[in-house]
């Protein structure tokens, strides 16, 4: 969808990922994700349909993708995000008691067991570390619903659904990680990439690009 492009140049596309959509060519599906829809885009525009994914959201997570467009801007972005000079804020509604602080940090390791990801308190594992923010808080009863911002200040698989959960409020709509007794689970995965701040490859200049978590039309 073109219009769910938010910001391009001559070196980098940032695109309003949908929740369920793959970042990128999955075994059993090399046509439907979205580094592959977006190149054919640019191909239909008669531009050059390589392009480079900078970084990766899960299948379930939306929001702001970022991809390269040539390779000098590949290389320069690739290493921002692994040097963890690209700050990334991402929006979360979590299920859970209402919070006790407004501003709270998650700092554990995280490590694979099998297929699954998981937080190892004592290690080993990863070294990762989360700050959240409650923003504000939904709902009443058994559990609440907290609107957080969460700022990874690394960059591990599942790490704000694993943080979170942790913590005590297991993203809305998480399979893998959410709360079995949520009465009221929502159709998609609460979690959206909000905002991305960097220094262009190009111009050197911070250049900071957010957009709204989760129009009803996801």
């Amino acid at each position: 969808d073109p219009a769910r492009i938010v910001y391009e140049d001559k070196d980098l596309l940032i695109y309003n990922k949908e929740s369920g959509r793959p970042s990128q060519a999955v075994p059993h599906d090399a046509h439907n994700n979205v580094l592959a829809a977006v190149g054919r885009l640019l191909a239909v525009r008669g531009e050059s349909s390589r392009l480079w994914l900078s970084h990766r959201l899960d299948a379930d997570t939306s929001g702001l993708l970022m991809m390269a467009k040539n390779k000098e801007a590949a290389g320069y972005m690739g290493k921002a995000f692994q040097e963890g000079r690209v700050a990334k804020v991402y929006l979360c509604l979590g299920v859970g008691p209402q919070p006790e602080k407004k501003n709270f940090t998650v700092e554990a390791p995280i490590a694979k067991e099998g297929r699954r990801y998981v937080v190892k308190p004592k290690g080993p594992g990863l070294d990762s570390r989360t700050d959240f923010r409650v923003l504000e808080v939904q709902g009443g009863g058994r559990w609440r619903r907290p609107l957080f911002q969460a700022s990874p200040l690394t960059g591990r698989t599942h790490q704000v659904r694993l943080h979170l959960a942790w913590a005590g409020w297991p993203i809305a709509g998480d399979r893998f990680y959410g709360r079995p007794d949520d009465d009221q689970p929502p159709s998609r995965l609460m979690l959206a990439s909000a905002r991305l701040a960097f220094s262009h490859p190009r111009s050197g200049q911070p250049l900071s690009v957010s957009h709204p978590a989760w129009p009803e039309s996801q």
